[in-house]
């Protein structure tokens, strides 16, 4: 008789910071990229969730800096008319941030605080969020 075993998958390695904002996501990358020193662009797929009465789409910015492998992505949590996230409604955005990036997490949440347009922005855990797998499509 054969023997399985399941193994829990194991989480990224990401920091994960939740942002407020009253702008559009396409004015808060400008603001993120100067203040962070990157360059957000957008991506051609959008992350598509089934809503109740079509899919739901939400944007994702990326900046990949090939220097030290490390991918940033900025994701919308608000729809046309659903909510990404909704465990935290309070996020307008979620910032993803690769664990091996050049700065601390302390040093990015101060930075994307201090950042135009952004109202506020707080830590949160990635293996605390249920369907934090989301943001990572």
């Amino acid at each position: 008789m054969a023997k399985y075993r399941l193994e829990e998958p194991v989480d990224p390695e990401v920091m994960l910071v939740g942002i407020s904002s009253h702008v559009n996501d396409y004015r808060l990358c400008w603001s993120l990229n100067r203040s962070l020193g990157i360059n957000l662009a957008r991506r051609r797929n959008d992350i598509i969730e089934p809503g109740p009465r079509k899919e739901l789409h939400f944007a994702v910015f990326e900046h990949v800096d090939d220097i030290h492998n490390v991918r940033w992505t900025l994701v919308n949590n608000h729809g046309d008319d659903g909510v990404l996230v909704k465990e935290q409604r309070q996020a307008d955005f979620f910032l993803v941030v690769d664990e091996q990036a050049p700065i601390s997490a302390a040093d990015l949440l101060q930075q994307v605080r201090g950042s135009e347009f952004v109202l506020t922005a707080f830590p949160l855990a990635y293996q605390d969020l249920r369907t934090g797998h989301k943001l990572l499509q």
